[in-house]
């Protein structure tokens, strides 16, 4: 993935996780850590504000039956991230191919 796209994941990222404590999210991160860097952060919003993360998911527009399947399986978190990195992809795309 490329640098550029990272760079508008993390703000896209930042603009849908108001409070922005997402833990070390740099530009230069590859889409690996920046996904296991998403996971630590819905990990403790899973514990400690699961209606701010439920909230936050419906504003992403994630799917409400893959959030469900998510929930019921180990290590949710990184298929949360997963499934939010993969949205925010698509809404990039969308957006770059229609602002020319």
């Amino acid at each position: 993935m490329s640098d550029t796209t990272n760079e508008a994941l993390i703000t896209a990222l930042h603009d849908n996780f108001s409070d922005a404590n997402i833990p070390a999210l740099k530009n230069e991160l590859n889409y690996e850590d920046l996904r296991s860097h998403l996971a630590l952060y819905i990990k403790t919003l899973m514990r400690e504000n699961r209606a701010y993360l439920y909230a936050s998911l419906y504003r992403i527009d994630v799917s409400e039956n893959d959030v469900r399947m998510a929930m019921n399986q180990n290590m949710a978190e990184f298929i949360l991230a997963e499934l939010i990195l993969k949205k925010l992809n698509e809404k990039l795309y969308w957006r770059n191919k229609y602002k020319k």
